[in-house]
């Protein structure tokens, strides 16, 4: 058995924790893998259904902190990398996000070997202090290759003093055949279901969502709104739920939280919105483009690599709630709809395949 492939991530959750999974699971089908996140317990814990799909495929499982940044938890998960990585000794160390780039980058100095280290740029978000991306900037710059998956991150780092030599540009791609295309729907729906798929926190926009969404039904009065992913903000949770209340949409808005089978809720969607301020990538924008969903969205970091207006979906030009509904209501009801949802598919089929990326990943950590 060859030497394990090392990937070090906070958590596995959401988006990033999704395609950190299924990465795992088919480098695992080629040889051994290893995986270290921060665990079951603390603010945003693994996701249970991610760690029983990878130790079903095999992967060896590690806990240690990288998702705080004090110095007594850094340095003693560090000095546990280290040792882990002087044990197994892997091919190649992929460190996802800052705090785990900084991590791998002392860990593999202090096991005195000399292995590939790949890190991953994903997104900063918004509100963040300068001395956590002077932080994680100085992570990515001891990485021999710094991957984005959207280009906006690209040039933030090209910002921060990371050399352009080492970046690659490489998105995540879906796996198309678990997202069956649907097909443009006939007509105009007379009762639109308009959704989201996303933690319930405040970059995601929910609560703007729906307040847009009272406009929208100014416009179309049997709209109804589904609003799905965990809540991750408690408090914010409460905030989006207060406006429903407010705003008389008790009957018409459900918040479903976590559900088993996110992609068959979605087709039955009339629109996909994404309020969202800030994507690593935006995959729920893309997985609903893949299933044949119209798509209106901010044009965000992430989002705009692929958002086309009129093209492949319908870009959010002002965030008012008023004119968020016309861009809403202009879209369920565009001419050319039939043709953006085919070609946003095609653009997805094309761009955006899972097999591109595990090969693009593989030939990254052989150069």
């Amino acid at each position: 058995m060859g030497a394990p492939i090392l990937h070090v991530i906070p958590y596995l959750w959401s988006g990033a924790g999704g395609v950190v999974t299924r990465l795992c699971e088919d480098q695992a089908r080629r040889g051994p893998v290893t995986l270290v996140t921060t665990g079951v317990t603390g603010e945003q814990p693994d996701w249970a259904a991610y760690r029983t799909r990878l130790k079903r495929a095999g992967v060896s499982h590690h806990s240690l902190d990288f998702y705080h940044r004090d110095q007594a938890t850094f340095w003693t998960s560090t000095t546990r990398l280290a040792a882990l990585v002087a044990r197994i000794k892997p091919r190649v160390i992929h460190a996802h996000a800052g705090v785990p780039a900084c991590g791998a980058a002392i860990a593999r100095q202090m096991s005195g070997l000399s292995m590939p280290l790949v890190g991953q740029m994903y997104s900063w978000g918004p509100d963040r202090p300068q001395w956590m991306n002077d932080q994680d900037v100085w992570g990515f710059s001891q990485c021999d290759r710094v991957v984005c998956s959207a280009n906006a991150y690209w040039d933030l780092l090209v910002a921060g003093g990371v050399p352009a030599r080492k970046l690659a540009y490489l998105p995540w791609g879906l796996p198309l055949e678990k997202l069956p295309f649907r097909g443009p729907r006939d007509g105009v729906a007379a009762a639109p279901v308009v959704g989201c798929v996303g933690r319930m926190e405040p970059r995601k926009g929910q609560l703007d969502l729906v307040h847009a969404f009272a406009e929208l039904r100014k416009m179309a009065p049997r709209a109804r709104l589904e609003l799905v992913g965990p809540v991750a903000d408690a408090g914010y949770a409460r905030r989006v739920r207060a406006a429903i209340d407010r705003l008389g949409l008790a009957a018409v808005v459900e918040v479903l939280g976590t559900v088993a089978d996110v992609p068959g809720r979605v087709r039955d969607w009339d629109l996909f919105v994404s309020m969202s301020s800030d994507e690593g990538q935006g995959l729920a924008v893309l997985e609903a483009m893949a299933l044949g969903v119209p798509v209106v969205a901010k044009p965000v970091a992430g989002i705009n690599d692929f958002l086309r207006h009129g093209l492949t979906g319908f870009a959010l030009q002002g965030t008012s709630p008023r004119r968020a509904a016309k861009t809403m209501a202009g879209a369920l009801a565009a001419p050319g709809l039939r043709t953006t949802i085919r070609r946003a598919r095609r653009m997805v089929e094309q761009k955006y395949s899972w097999p591109v990326t595990t090969a693009a990943f593989e030939r990254l950590y052989r150069r």
